[in-house]
């Protein structure tokens, strides 16, 4: 059971009565085989965006092809998808097994060809022992397997997805999100699945669309949004702990250059010439952005004078929440550390920064400094 294809926005654009653009001018593609997530926190257009490709939301402006067939216009059953809703939408009173050849039955499918499609299906999906069960003889992640059945048996072109896994519990949601990528492999359809969960994003996305207000921030592989955001927005988004951010300021320190942050001063003489985009910004402010995981204590790098003001064990690490002397009595900075670091809440001590890996963002546009 496979099927390729493309799914491709081109300028595609969302308006709402009242002057709301809920999308601006979004262009990507979807690979074959490929599986890219849309994230952006509430009201950034995801879902928007997730429902015109469906034709669950009529387009304003900009073109949607699937399988390089236009499709902007058509209505939902001939776009030749299948969408995974977050509240799965079983038939309460049919067996799983009518759930999923619902769809097939509908559509005047031969009866042999609905018994392969769904019997191949469960064996897919694990489903092989419940296809004589009722929906409320299941558990939520059983149910999310289902509603992927339905979907799978159709052998779409395009897969889309929308928070399917918000309402199961943590532990639940780890093992479906291996579910899902496995599923997705083996059929190879080309899937668009949109969540708020930025931990969903890097750990399923092939590649991650990152959108605000509209507007798509930064398309990317987990590992380039992560370590290279193109803006201060992606950075404080993408990570947990997210990144911090500081008001900071260059300057001169004899052959080299130094950050003045607070009440701290980092020395950085290599700066310079590892970050060229810096040149024009010796005596202006600038935000510093420093990773949770780049702060240690045992010396070396830059050192930042704090207070603990309340320490996290998560068991293999401990998560800190410093207030950094010389700033703002709310600014808190949050830094991962080793689970036996010797902290102690409310004491002043000295946390180090690992200066080669600091992000620097202009302070007005928010545009990455590289």
């Amino acid at each position: 059971m496979t099927a390729t294809g493309t799914i491709t926005l081109e300028s595609v654009t969302k308006h709402f009565p009242g002057g709301v653009v809920a999308v601006d001018n979004l262009s990507l593609e979807v690979q074959p085989g490929e599986f890219l997530v849309l994230v952006g926190p509430s009201g950034c257009g995801k879902t928007t965006a997730l429902r015109m490709v469906a034709g669950l939301e009529p387009v304003t402006d900009g073109q949607i092809r699937i399988n390089d067939r236009v499709v902007t216009r058509l209505p939902p059953r001939d776009r030749d998808i299948a969408m995974v809703f977050q509240n799965y939408a079983l038939y309460a009173h049919m067996t799983v097994r009518n759930n999923m050849a619902f769809g097939l039955k509908m559509a005047r499918m031969p009866k042999d060809e609905i018994r392969r499609r769904v019997d191949e299906a469960a064996v897919m999906l694990g489903l092989t022992e419940l296809l004589n069960r009722k929906p409320r003889q299941l558990s939520g992640g059983q149910r999310q397997r289902v509603a992927m059945g339905r979907a799978i048996v159709r052998e779409p072109s395009a897969f889309l997805m929308d928070e399917p896994l918000s309402n199961l519990d943590a532990k639940l949601r780890v093992e479906m999100r291996g579910e899902i990528i496995r599923v997705q492999r083996r059929i190879a359809a080309p899937t668009l699945y949109v969540t708020h969960d930025q931990t969903e994003a890097m750990t399923m996305g092939d590649r991650v669309a990152i959108l605000r207000d509209g507007l798509l921030q930064q398309l990317g592989t987990p590992d380039q949004v992560y370590d290279r955001p193109v803006n201060a927005f992606v950075a404080g988004f993408i990570g947990s702990p997210s990144m911090n951010l500081l008001p900071a300021g260059l300057e001169a320190d004899g052959d080299g250059w130094a950050i003045s942050v607070g009440g701290a001063r980092l020395a950085a003489p290599k700066l310079l010439e590892q970050r060229r985009s810096l040149r024009g910004y010796l005596g202006k402010p600038v935000t510093l952005g420093i990773r949770p995981e780049d702060f240690g204590t045992d010396g070396g790098g830059g050192e930042i004078d704090v207070t603990v003001s309340r320490l996290e064990s998560l068991g293999s690490e401990l998560v800190a929440y410093l207030a950094p002397a010389g700033m703002a009595a709310d600014t808190l900075l949050t830094a991962r550390l080793e689970r036996r670091a010797s902290l102690a809440e409310g004491s002043a001590t000295r946390v180090t920064v690992d200066v080669d890996r600091l992000y620097f963002f202009d302070p007005d546009s928010g545009a990455a400094l590289t």
